[in-house]
């Protein structure tokens, strides 16, 4: 009885002491799963697109920041893909269908670090502006006649982020976070790009002689 209290002590004591996070630099990869609502609309060649559904599509990138607690600045690139399920030309659902929506997100974030809830677990909410560049492919064999359209636009991109970081380290730390990310209207596809991503990351703090 007496070892495994001792035992829990230690553990208690390791969690709670072992991980401050430090300020600085540094930088982070991640990756997860996204939903994209569609977002065609328009007619081309006296054709009406529209109602474009897509499959569960994944997502990854990198960022790069400076931390001063509770702040966190950032630059952030994501590349997202995901693949074409099914489409409408002129109200009628296409045949054979083939293709794909893909963008490169490139943000500029802000985030703030509430304080711990749970030794070594932060949770956090950020903002982002930046450039999407998007491209996609709709194609398909009928109900009448082969069809191909390719869009592709440049447009401003904003992004809200909500999630939970866990120290584990004092430069190394996880996170799982939920973000919402949109464009203005892109002319190309007749509405605004959105998506919904969900993401784990991990995060090499550089800087190990600065301390919050």
């Amino acid at each position: 009885m007496k070892k495994s209290l001792f035992a829990a002590t230690l553990f208690s004591c390791g969690i709670l002491n072992a991980a401050t996070p430090i300020d600085g630099l540094y930088s982070s990869v991640f990756g997860g799963y996204e939903y994209i609502p569609s977002n065609l609309n328009i007619v081309r060649s006296g054709l009406f697109f529209n109602s474009a559904s897509y499959n569960g599509g994944w997502h990854a990138g990198l960022r790069f920041g400076y931390q001063s607690n509770p702040m966190r600045y950032e630059l952030e690139y994501t590349y997202l893909r995901a693949k074409l399920d099914r489409f409408n030309i002129n109200f009628s659902r296409q045949l054979g269908v083939d293709g794909y929506f893909s963008a490169s997100l490139l943000m500029a974030n802000v985030y703030y670090d509430f304080p711990d809830m749970l030794p070594q677990i932060s949770p956090f909410l950020g903002v982002g502006i930046g450039y999407a560049i998007m491209e996609a492919r709709y194609r398909s064999v009928g109900p009448f006649v082969p069809i191909s359209y390719r869009p592709d636009n440049n447009e401003f991109a904003y992004q809200g982020t909500a999630g939970l970081t866990y120290n584990f380290a004092e430069n190394y730390s996880a996170n799982i976070a939920y973000r919402y990310v949109a464009t203005n209207r892109a002319d190309n596809f007749g509405r605004s790009f959105d998506a919904h991503l969900g993401s784990v990351g991990v995060i090499y703090r550089f800087d190990e002689a600065r301390y919050k």
